[in-house]
């Protein structure tokens, strides 16, 4: 069979516990007015901040995977606004280094070899600073080819099309060589850096808005 009419309303649960709180909410709001709270003042109510400002968290354990997230969006964007969207990235030693800064060290590293012969670690340095020779050369030929890509991507531009940027990790020897000669063709030159204990900075040939330091090392 069919109801033709439907149930008399039956107040539930819901509508009885409306019921009877009204009554209570007119006695808070009366005893709010009238101050009586036990003879102690009514606290202000806290204001707890929001949970993207909180420094405390953001640098915690459990919001790891959050600073991860922004080492990924962060530089996306300012890659985004810098119009980066073609980087070649240049990798090699971060030992390398010019002729006058190599010569200087060799110099130095023999001095103390024959200042100190019976020391075995000053002879290893010495080894190690020879064995960096080869690199010379390659550090004038890295900052010769970067040039002459960042003048060739400029020219690129000049008719419309994509252009490519100067990439490195930042650091000194052939990244450094890299960046300066983007730097030289008067280009953006990009540095992704990571934090090093001996590395306080960039160098010094990383466009400021192109710089990047990263915790999280992939």
């Amino acid at each position: 069979q069919f109801l033709l009419h439907p149930p008399p309303f039956l107040p539930g649960p819901s509508s009885r516990a409306m019921a009877a709180t009204e009554p209570q909410k007119r006695k808070i709001e009366e005893a709010g007015s009238s101050g009586a709270n036990n003879g102690l003042a009514v606290p202000q109510g806290p204001k707890p901040p929001k949970a993207y400002k909180n420094g405390e968290f953001l640098n915690s354990h459990d919001a790891r995977l959050i600073r991860v997230m922004c080492e990924l969006q962060e530089p996306g964007q300012r890659l985004d606004e810098n119009h980066a969207d073609n980087i070649v990235m240049f990798f090699g030693s971060a030992r390398a280094k010019p002729k006058a800064q190599y010569e200087e060290a060799l110099r130095r590293a023999e001095a103390d070899a024959a200042a100190r012969p019976e020391d075995a670690g000053a002879r290893s340095a010495l080894e190690r600073v020879k064995k960096q020779a080869f690199l010379v050369p390659m550090f004038d030929v890295t900052t010769e080819l970067a040039r002459r890509l960042t003048e060739w991507s400029k020219s690129r531009a000049a008719e419309g099309k994509a252009t490519y940027a100067v990439g490195t990790g930042a650091g000194p020897g052939m990244m450094e060589a890299a960046n300066k000669g983007a730097y030289l063709a008067k280009g953006p030159s990009v540095g992704f850096g990571i934090s090093l204990p001996f590395e306080d900075r960039l160098n010094p040939y990383v466009t400021p808005e192109l710089g990047f330091e990263f915790h999280y090392f992939f």
